[in-house]
């Protein structure tokens, strides 16, 4: 299943962190790597709060790098997520698309 960036999403975020996003092109391989961890978070049934907590870590990892942000810096951003109406089904596709991108660039711990 491929879902495109939800709009509530977009004003969300900062205009920089929406340009990063639209910076991981979806080539045929990475859909299915993406398509496949975003089915496996589904049946995985994460709480909703843990969900917001990754996805904030992988977007301060996407666009800080490895160790260059702060614990505060997570917590911070994944309130901004919770509190940002964003569904369940949209958390686990932007999680499995900045996932599936940091491991192909080896920036995935």
């Amino acid at each position: 299943m491929r879902k495109a960036i939800s709009g509530l999403y977009n004003e969300f975020l900062p205009e920089n962190e929406v340009k990063s996003l639209k910076v991981i092109e979806m080539n045929e391989n990475r859909r299915l790597k993406t398509d496949q961890f975003y089915q496996h978070l589904l049946d995985s049934n994460f709480p909703f709060d843990a969900l917001c907590w990754a996805l904030a870590e992988l977007e301060l990892l996407f666009e800080k790098g490895s160790k260059k942000y702060s614990e505060r810096d997570v917590v911070k951003r994944a309130e901004k997520i919770f509190d940002s109406d964003l569904d369940y089904d949209t958390l686990c596709w932007l999680i499995s698309r900045f996932k599936i991108y940091l491991e192909e660039i080896n920036q995935y711990p």
